[in-house]
């Protein structure tokens, strides 16, 4: 009897490991562009209130296309404030589809991916930080684009 119970070990080590290594989702927020069209000057803004500065974290960029997305990625310009005023401008390029036209994510008709943005950030200062998104493709309208998302993740 207690060799079956020991067999159970490395079952129970890993199962424990697992759920004390889960990252805890401190924000998760989704802003929808009227019928799938993002216009090209329109910002859209998250903000994060950061209580804890101490442990790192990871930063998600998610987003939500339809079969009318005409494009395979999607450029990105992302402007980081801190709760100092300070602000730091980043461009991003996703790639939304592989060479052959074949929606990366999840879903039929209506596709949510999310990519990881920044790992392993460490905010400096407790307070709110905003990030404020763009597209920057070179459509005015960009059709097909629905939500556009950002998830941040404690990461113990």
């Amino acid at each position: 009897m207690n060799i079956r119970k020991i067999k159970y070990i490395p079952l129970w080590s890993l199962l424990f490991f697992g759920v004390t290594c889960a990252r805890e989702e401190i924000f998760s927020e989704f802003h929808s562009f009227r019928e799938a069209e993002w216009v090209r000057n329109e910002k859209v803004h998250f903000e994060i209130e950061i209580n804890d500065n101490t442990p790192n974290y990871e930063v998600l960029l998610e987003i939500r296309n339809n079969n009318n997305y005409p494009f395979q990625n999607i450029w990105l310009f992302i402007d980081i404030t801190t709760p100092a005023g300070q602000q730091r401008t980043d461009t991003v390029n996703i790639e939304l589809a592989d060479v052959y036209g074949k929606w990366y994510g999840r879903g039929i008709s209506l596709y949510t991916y999310s990519v990881p943005f920044e790992q392993n950030v460490r905010y400096p200062l407790p307070g709110i930080y905003t990030y404020s998104i763009r597209q920057g493709m070179r459509e005015e309208v960009l059709k097909g684009i629905s939500d556009i998302g950002l998830t941040v993740k404690n990461k113990f």
